[in-house]
């Protein structure tokens, strides 16, 4: 799955789910004007026009009452292959943003401002401001940006427990930059569903959709980031992704619910308090009817697939062929509900997991670490960022490719971050780093679990090049 936007396909929507980016050159300029039409639709049989009337009303005042609140949004970031003080053309992302809090600060998507250099927020009456990224949270998608306006009316949140399927929603937004006046485009669904989960989007920067609105109100690339509303003016979520199939296909249209979970996330991030996740280290599969005893039925839960070596799991005694059943008190209903409960639990509290080991019953006790995206990119099979080194363990492909004979132990750096405390260091790509702080390292998880709490310098050694030293 790709990001829908001109670094990775510029010529049109790539299948499957996309997060809503539009990246245009700087110089690109949306015409002016355009408006979309359509016949007024005849009155139904049983339906009064005064009944029609009240509804039109309803969302007359709801448009006019939270417009004020709604904002469009454009983050320039570097063209490709260029640097920090390079002329190259830049690209622009459009995306929305709503004032969820006294004193301009606008909730919008976090994947929209990423990597921006510059961020200007266009207001309804038609003011430019700049826009800075006042707290963000890649996992949530979610980031609080500020700007220099104190006179902006804050949204209302919605009693989430009132929010369910077929209930009216209005989203408001910024599609493909057409709100260069302020004036956010408007369009109207209904809740189609609830508990949505996306998987696989989002994996490389390590976001989590998992429990997200569905949608029949049109969205398009910049409406992402932006408010999804109830017939009341309440806010009910964040315009974030669409499923689409082909360039003709309209999609279908996903936003991050404002559940409490959600609510308390931005609540943090409205403080500027940074969001911390429980990581337990295991990945995992949903059971199907080929694992057997494994996973009876009535007690599937899910399979463990992985196990991070010096983990949290592996410390408590997981294995890799177990049936993860019950995380403390909770039925594990698949791999995203088990992914929730441990995001949202206290970093080093004790949990207790109920397994499956060969038919037999087992219960062991788990001490829940943080979660680093570090960590998180060597369960999934990627390369690791450590200090500006990408790095890989030694597999027979990685050997190959750096001559790298089966008797050497250690970590292949495949990348070198400019600029870096790696490249500083005077280390190359195809390097091979043997040892660090004095001790043989056997892959990217033991140097990750050797290096986790360093805070100052670390001597490694790379072979044929004897030792050195990489900062913070």
């Amino acid at each position: 799955m790709a990001l829908y936007c001109a670094l990775e396909r510029p010529h049109g929507y790539s299948r499957g789910v996309l997060p809503l980016l539009l990246a245009l050159a700087a110089l690109a300029v949306a015409p002016e004007g355009i408006r979309a039409s359509a016949a007024e639709p005849p009155v139904a049989p049983g339906v009064a026009a005064a009944d029609l009337d009240a509804l039109q009303r309803a969302f007359d005042q709801v448009v006019q009452r939270v417009s004020p609140s709604v904002v469009g949004i454009r983050a320039q970031r570097r063209g490709p292959g260029e640097s920090e003080a390079g002329d190259a053309t830049r690209l622009l992302v459009n995306g929305s943003g709503t004032v969820v809090a006294p004193g301009g600060l606008i909730l919008t998507n976090e994947h929209v401002v990423q990597g921006a250099t510059e961020i200007e927020v266009l207001c309804f009456d038609g003011q430019k401001l700049r826009g800075t990224v006042f707290a963000s949270d890649p996992r949530s998608d979610l980031a609080v940006l500020s700007i220099d306006r104190r006179d902006l009316p804050v949204a209302t949140f919605c009693d989430w427990s009132q929010v369910a399927r077929g209930h009216w929603t209005i989203a408001l937004g910024n599609p493909f930059g057409l709100a260069g006046d302020g004036s956010l485009s408007v369009s109207v669904g209904v809740v189609a569903n609830l508990d949505r989960s996306l998987p696989g989007l989002g994996e490389v920067d390590d976001r989590f959709y998992h429990d997200m609105i569905q949608t029949t109100a049109p969205i398009h690339p910049g409406n992402s980031g932006g408010p999804l509303f109830n017939i009341r003016g309440e806010l009910i979520g964040v315009v974030t992704a669409m499923h689409t199939r082909a360039p003709s296909d309209e999609g279908i249209g996903f936003a991050i619910p404002m559940s409490p979970a959600r609510r308390r996330i931005i609540d943090q991030l409205v403080q500027g308090r940074p969001i911390q996740y429980g990581y337990l280290g295991a990945s995992v599969r949903t059971a199907d009817a080929a694992d057997g005893e494994r996973a009876p039925a009535a007690t599937r839960g899910v399979i463990v697939d992985q196990v991070e070596p010096h983990g949290p799991a592996a410390q408590a005694g997981v294995r890799v062929g177990d049936a993860l059943l019950r995380y403390d008190d909770q039925p594990v209903r698949s791999p995203g509900h088990l992914a929730d409960l441990v995001g949202r639990t206290e970093v080093g509290r004790q949990v207790t997991l109920t397994l499956l080991r060969e038919g037999a019953p087992l219960t062991v006790v788990a001490t829940i670490d943080v979660r680093d995206v570090s960590r998180v990119s060597w369960m999934r099979g990627g390369a690791v960022l450590w200090r500006g080194l990408r790095i890989v363990d030694l597999s027979p492909d990685v050997r190959r490719l750096l001559r790298v004979t089966d008797d050497v132990r250690g970590i292949a750096v495949i990348d070198v971050l400019p600029r870096s405390a790696g490249e500083q260091a005077g280390i190359q790509i195809g390097q091979v780093i043997e040892a660090v702080a004095g001790e043989k390292v056997d892959g990217v998880a033991d140097l990750l679990a050797r290096v986790r709490n360093a805070r100052s310098d670390v001597v490694v050694i790379v072979r044929g090049q004897g030792a050195r030293t990489i900062a913070p």
